[in-house]
């Protein structure tokens, strides 16, 4: 392999792990707004939520980053495709994980939430003492997930690269046999 190649994987993979560290963690930032606003008071802003969570997930990422890449610059808002595709992979996360917190707020059994009431806990104590340590047990296995969902990029080109070997080292190994055969017959001097 080259070392101009090596140093253009490299230097994708830096980037990739760079837009995935600023995805989960804005994308986590947004999820717990997101998720506060899908147990609000107000329908207004749970109708929002849930605009926002069918929306962002019913279109496909790239469709997605279209949108943001040439919507920003209409809206006079000039940005490098790095903070755009940052911003894209935060606006599609922060929906994937609103989503997997909500479903652990909802798993949180009754009696928890009766306990903590009948003890007289105010909310900010609720939710720092109750909700938070049992959010993120449930969560934890499905949050993961969608981290990983962010790090596709290494599988895809991992699977991409083992296609590439298997193709070249048995064009490689047809050569060979070619060769042999032809050397046989005379055609072709006998290589070590």
């Amino acid at each position: 392999m080259p070392a101009g190649s090596l140093a253009l994987l490299t230097q994708g993979a830096v980037v990739s792990l760079l837009l995935a560290a600023g995805a989960i963690i804005g994308g986590t930032l947004l999820a717990i707004l997101l998720a506060a606003m899908a147990f609000s008071r107000f329908a207004a802003v749970r109708i929002v939520y849930r605009v926002y969570v069918y929306i962002v997930r019913g279109t496909p990422l790239l469709v997605l980053a279209l949108i943001l890449f040439y919507a920003m610059p209409a809206l006079d808002l000039r940005t490098g495709p790095y903070i755009a595709g940052t911003l894209v992979l935060i606006i599609y996360t922060g929906a994937l994980f609103a989503e997997v917190f909500r479903g652990g707020v909802l798993a949180i059994p009754r009696p928890q939430w009766e306990s903590a009431r009948s003890l007289g806990l105010p909310p900010l104590a609720m939710f720092r003492k109750i909700v938070v340590p049992l959010v993120t047990r449930y969560t934890l296995p499905s949050y993961v997930n969608v981290c990983v969902m962010t790090f596709a990029v290494f599988t895809i080109l991992g699977l991409a690269a083992a296609f590439y070997f298997v193709m070249c080292f048995g064009i490689d190994r047809l050569g060979r046999m070619l060769e042999r055969h032809l050397a046989l017959r005379g055609f072709a001097g006998v290589r070590a």
